[in-house]
């Protein structure tokens, strides 16, 4: 964590090489989003605290100013000039905040300015598509994120995230078959393959050994997994 407004005064954070990515509208202004607020100004590099009070946030030392990028975001001091010519300076969010909260997602730096954020926002600051879920790192075992999730960014330290395509391919019985990933039951698994009835589904697990799945057991089913079924005395199906 580290106060909104102290860091980098005086930088330029339009980029090298952006300069004439974006030019001004038609009445010669130079703009952006704030909070989806569209505000102009005459002067094609604004400080953060211009770009505040511009858009409404008073005092501006009250409040922290995230620019949203491609794959990141980052925290604009006060007294940051940014190049609004620039590429990425298309849209802000701003938060009554002194603390900057980070999180990375596939590896890209993310900075924010509340330490609660909702899996559908995040799934918009990070231009994550829909087919694609996000994945929260844990130890032991990581956690898919669902719609109505919120990831508590304040418990100190920086969360990972990475995206994985919503469906998976998995193999019955040598057959792909394409399943949503997840947590699974036995019994689960046995309805959305069809298993006949009375007889015991298995994976073949690290070591290559076909594993028998228990009564009421779970299992995180990951890409290319292998399953067959088996009669109870062991025969081949």
């Amino acid at each position: 964590m580290e106060n909104a407004v102290t860091g980098g005064h005086g930088r330029d954070v339009g980029g090298a090489g952006q300069s004439e990515a974006r030019g001004a509208g038609p009445d010669g202004q130079f703009f952006t989003k704030v909070n989806g607020l569209e505000v102009k100004f005459a002067n094609p590099d604004p400080k953060g605290e211009h770009i505040l009070e511009k858009a409404g946030f008073q005092p501006a030392g009250d409040f922290a100013l995230i620019q949203l990028l491609g794959h990141s975001s980052r925290s604009i001091g006060l007294d940051d000039e940014v190049d609004l010519r620039g590429a990425g300076t298309e849209e802000f969010r701003a938060f009554k905040t002194d603390r900057i909260y980070r999180f990375t997602l596939n590896g890209h730096g993310f900075e924010w300015g509340t330490d609660k954020l909702e899996e559908n926002e995040l799934r918009v600051i990070g231009h994550v598509p829909g087919d694609e879920v996000i994945v929260l790192e844990r130890e032991g075992e990581d956690r898919v994120l669902e719609p109505a999730d919120v990831l508590d960014l304040g418990h100190g330290g920086t969360e990972h995230l990475y995206t994985e395509k919503r469906l998976i391919t998995v193999f019955y019985e040598n057959e792909p078959r394409e399943i949503p990933r997840g947590t699974y039951t036995t019994e689960a698994l046995k309805t959305l393959f069809g298993v006949q009835e009375g007889y015991i589904l298995e994976v073949i697990n690290h070591e290559g050994q076909l594993t028998p799945l228990k009564p009421g057991a779970k299992l995180r089913v990951k890409e290319g997994m292998k399953f067959f079924e088996q009669v109870p005395c062991g025969g081949s199906s």
